[in-house]
């Protein structure tokens, strides 16, 4: 079979789940005498390389890649491109009539817009949807409101608001946070009829409030979704989103770097904790450093694994909130190969997240490491971490609930042997493979 995979970013700069998993997914099929293939959006910014709708082509580990530059950003884009990107449309159109792929398997659409599932089906391909996160229905992708509260859905005022909030600094920002949800929502009204023609911000207000029924026109085309969690399920019928074509199975992880746990593993003290992870405020590892914070005298180490320049400020926040504290490290990022070596040296991964998480990667690999996850009581997490069989749960940002939960693992001698005999088998990436050999060949014969 031909299947095209398509993605928001792919390697070699981008390198976080959904590309893990893509790559995973396209190697294996080749080994299986597929013939795989990517394309991807890149981001049009200074140094990247490429301008909007440019096109790079090279190869990736053995996989041939097509990538397309971006929209440029900021508040000038239309933001009608969020979501209808002709160009993006053109350049999948002459993709397809080059590789003639046999499916179509996207794993996300942002900066590619959901104007290429139209093109990709007028070639008369099955298409496929893995909802690797909330972006069909979240314009900023994580259901975090700009008041830290968790959403399950668009609504204009929170919507606007979101935006503006990512761009810190920004005149704009400045504005909507003085400008009231009434006004707002008046505005919106005001983009529905010729005025907006008139204004910019008008003009970006209406495509923001059409955002919702275009995406749902658009999905009624893919054939068949995949939801990691039954929470993504949910969540994308509450938004009109895939009725009688979704399934809920989760990816696969490559467990090659990974060795079996050794027997003798040394229980604690000293209990070795990990995060592993981007360092980002929706990631939480400010409430488990506040969590050590909490509890001085637990005999305890943490490392904190991620890359201080992502987003530096918080970074630097999270080394002042551990300063002077012995017991915290922070050993920066590393390469995937090196994932088993990693986890070889904790004893329990901690996953503090404040958003929905859709079937973080971390959380299988500790599995497989035989490691417990203490993880926030969160849909999306707790579908895998089971309370008091394979890890421990706390309560969203509960500081000394999380605190409280490392402490047990301290104090009760059978705990962690209880929670590492609780672990099950971890699905790989061929087992994956073996399921979506089986949904493409049924997708071809209905289609035939």
């Amino acid at each position: 079979m031909r299947i095209l995979f398509a993605a928001h970013q792919f390697f070699p700069e981008h390198s976080a789940g959904v590309e893990v998993v893509t790559l995973s997914l396209a190697k294996e099929l080749k080994r299986r005498g597929h013939e795989p293939f990517v394309f991807a959006a890149k981001r049009s910014i200074p140094g990247s390389g490429i301008g909007p709708g440019e096109v790079q082509d090279y190869e990736y580990e053995g996989v041939p890649v097509r990538r397309v530059g971006r929209p440029e950003e900021g508040f000038a884009r239309p933001y009608r491109l969020d979501y209808e990107n002709e160009v993006m449309a053109r350049r999948v159109r002459e993709f397809v009539r080059e590789m003639r792929p046999e499916i179509v398997h996207a794993q996300h659409f942002q900066g590619l817009s959901a104007e290429v599932i139209p093109a990709f089906k007028e070639s008369g391909v099955p298409v496929i949807y893995t909802v690797t996160d909330f972006w069909a229905f979240c314009p900023v992708v994580d259901l975090r409101r700009h008041d830290g509260a968790l959403c399950e859905g668009p609504e204009l005022e929170h919507c606007v608001r979101c935006i503006t909030s990512r761009h810190q600094g920004s005149r704009m920002k400045a504005v909507v946070q003085r400008t009231p949800d009434a006004a707002i929502r008046a505005g919106g009204a005001v983009s529905r009829t010729p005025l907006a023609r008139l204004a910019h911000p008008l003009r970006q207000v209406r495509a923001l409030g059409e955002r919702p029924q275009r995406l749902r026109e658009r999905m009624r085309l893919v054939d068949h979704f995949i939801a990691y969690t039954g929470l993504t399920r949910d969540l994308l019928l509450a938004n009109g989103i895939g009725k009688g074509r979704i399934e809920v199975s989760h990816y696969g992880i490559d467990t090659s770097g990974i060795p079996e746990p050794p027997e003798d593993r040394p229980l604690p003290p000293p209990l070795r904790v990990g995060y592993v992870g981007t360092l980002a405020p929706h990631k939480g590892p400010d409430t488990l450093l506040r969590a050590f914070e909490r509890a001085p005298d637990l005999d305890a180490t943490l490392a904190v694994y991620g890359d201080p320049r992502r987003f530096p400020e918080y970074a630097e926040e999270l080394r002042e909130i551990a300063a002077g504290d012995g017991r915290v490290s922070f050993p920066g990022p590393f390469p995937r190969e090196w994932i088993g070596e990693v986890l070889g040296g904790l004893d329990v991964l901690v996953a503090p997240s404040r958003w929905y998480e859709n079937a973080p990667g971390v959380i299988f690999e500790a599995f497989a490491a035989g490691l417990p996850v203490v993880a926030t009581d969160l849909g999306g997490l707790s579908e895998f971490v089971w309370h008091e069989e394979n890890g421990l749960l706390f309560r969203l940002e509960d500081e000394e609930g999380l605190a409280r939960q490392l402490e047990r693992l301290c104090g009760e001698p059978d705990l962690l042997q209880k929670l590492r005999d609780g672990i099950g088998p971890v699905k790989t990436v061929g087992e994956n493979v073996d399921e979506l050999e089986a949904l493409y060949g049924s997708l071809l014969r209905e289609g035939g």
